[in-house]
C-alpha cells in the first residue's frame, strides 16, 4: 500500500496524484491497470451544488408529487450533462438528464433526489 503525498485537482474533473515511493513515470507505469483506493475524506472539496458520482449512486429519486422512481444505479458522462440511470423496484430503467429543469434538489443527508419529469422522459 502506498500513501498519497499530494493531490492536485485538474480542470477536467480528474486529479493528479503523487504516491509515496513513486518518483518517476517508469515506476508509476508499473502500476498501470491497478485499482486505486482512497478514503473519501481525502476528496477535494467541491463547490456547493457539485457532487462526486459515488455520492449519487444509491440515492432514491422522487418526483415533486411524491412518486418513488427508484435509485440511481450509475452516472453517465455525456459531454453536455451527466445522465442518471435510475432503476425502479420492478427493474425498469429511466434515464434522467442532470439538468436544473429536471433535478430540483439533491439531499445527501436524507439520501434523496427530488426531480421534475419533463414531457417525454418516460
Amino acid at each position: 500500500m502506498r500513501t498519497v503525498v499530494s493531490c492536485h485537482p485538474l480542470p477536467d474533473g480528474h486529479a493528479l496524484l503523487r504516491l509515496e515511493g513513486l518518483n518517476d513515470p517508469y515506476a508509476a507505469r508499473r502500476l498501470s491497470g491497478e485499482w486505486l483506493i482512497a478514503p473519501t475524506d481525502s476528496d477535494p472539496q467541491l463547490a456547493e451544488g457539485e457532487y462526486y458520482h459515488y455520492q449519487l449512486v444509491g440515492l432514491t429519486v422522487i418526483t415533486g408529487e411524491g412518486e418513488n422512481l427508484g435509485t440511481i444505479q450509475e452516472v453517465l458522462e455525456t459531454g453536455s450533462n451527466d445522465v442518471y440511470v435510475v432503476s425502479s423496484d420492478s427493474g425498469e430503467e429511466l434515464l434522467l438528464p442532470a439538468i436544473e429543469q429536471v433535478v430540483k434538489e439533491i439531499d445527501l443527508a436524507s439520501g434523496k433526489v427530488l426531480v421534475h419529469l419533463l414531457d417525454g422522459l418516460r
